[in-house]
């Protein structure tokens, strides 16, 4: 590496040890390369976004969305995808309480919604579109709409009563649409047997390990070795920690074309997502 290369990343919040995981892997990460690894800290994805498109940034964990924002823009390329309960992909859906009076998407009119963040693909844009798409009039459907930054609390909402409706992701049992795995079970004190999904939409890429364009192919493919291959196995470890993965995989042309889908919601203005 002849150069010192920079990894960026946003605050963590209130995730305990977070800048000590942070930390741990840009020095394994560093040297696995042969240098060093600065950190660009920026305030959110679409600040780090711009820094990418900017070159001030080499490398970057990001969500789905904003990987499909630095794709489009041909600044970055996906190195890794997170594997996470097995799978590189998961859905989202608009559940609502089984016990409530809500039973179809007929029956949205002034409910309250929680969704987890405006840049969440999960739980608030992918969602929003697919329900629009199928004639869903957002303006009316929801009266009150709450944003809880987490999954386990859009749960949490629907547990305690202060929200009608909530989007998160969730995987499905094979060959059905009953939920195998959620990000929420057992943190928001909801079930998986409480809640019945209203709409669902999908598949959604995890997130991806982004390389800037202008990093050569000798170190991205060292990227991936650390990151897929377990070449060193330090990188890999303080990697799944940072990240709550089982592991890493190489993007495939599918996984192109899960991020390729989110072009059209990334265009729309954004009063129509």
């Amino acid at each position: 590496m002849n150069r010192r290369l920079r990894l960026g990343l946003i605050p963590l919040g209130g995730d305990t040890g977070a800048s000590e995981r942070v930390r741990a892997f840009a020095d394994a990460f560093g040297a696995a390369l042969g240098g060093e690894v600065d950190l660009h800290k920026a305030g959110d994805y679409r600040a780090l976004v711009a820094a990418i498109d900017q070159g001030l940034v080499d490398f970057a964990w990001l969500p789905p969305l904003s990987a499909a924002r630095v794709v489009r823009a041909k600044s970055a390329a996906p190195a890794a995808i997170a594997v996470r309960n097995g799978t590189t992909s998961y859905m989202t859906g608009l559940l609502t309480l089984r016990s409530g009076p809500i039973k179809s998407l007929g029956d949205l009119k002034g409910v309250r919604a929680a969704w987890v963040d405006r840049e969440s693909a999960s739980g608030y844009v992918v969602i929003r579109a697919a329900l629009r798409a199928k004639g869903v009039s957002l303006v009316d459907a929801f009266a009150e709409e709450i944003f809880v930054r987490s999954h386990a609390e859009v749960a949490r909402a629907l547990h305690t009563g202060r929200a009608d409706v909530g989007a998160t992701c969730f995987n499905f049992v094979s060959g059905s649409v009953e939920i195998a795995r959620s990000g929420y079970r057992d943190e928001g004190g909801l079930s998986h047997e409480a809640v019945s999904i209203l709409a669902h939409a999908g598949p959604i890429p995890s997130d991806i390990f982004a390389v800037h364009t202008s990093v050569d192919a000798k170190t991205v493919e060292q990227v991936q070795q650390a990151l897929v291959d377990v070449r060193p196995a330090a990188v890999h470890a303080v990697a799944k920690e940072l990240m709550h993965a089982d592991g890493f995989a190489r993007p495939t042309r599918i996984h192109m074309k899960m991020l390729e889908s989110l072009y059209e919601i990334l265009d729309a203005p954004p009063s129509r997502r």
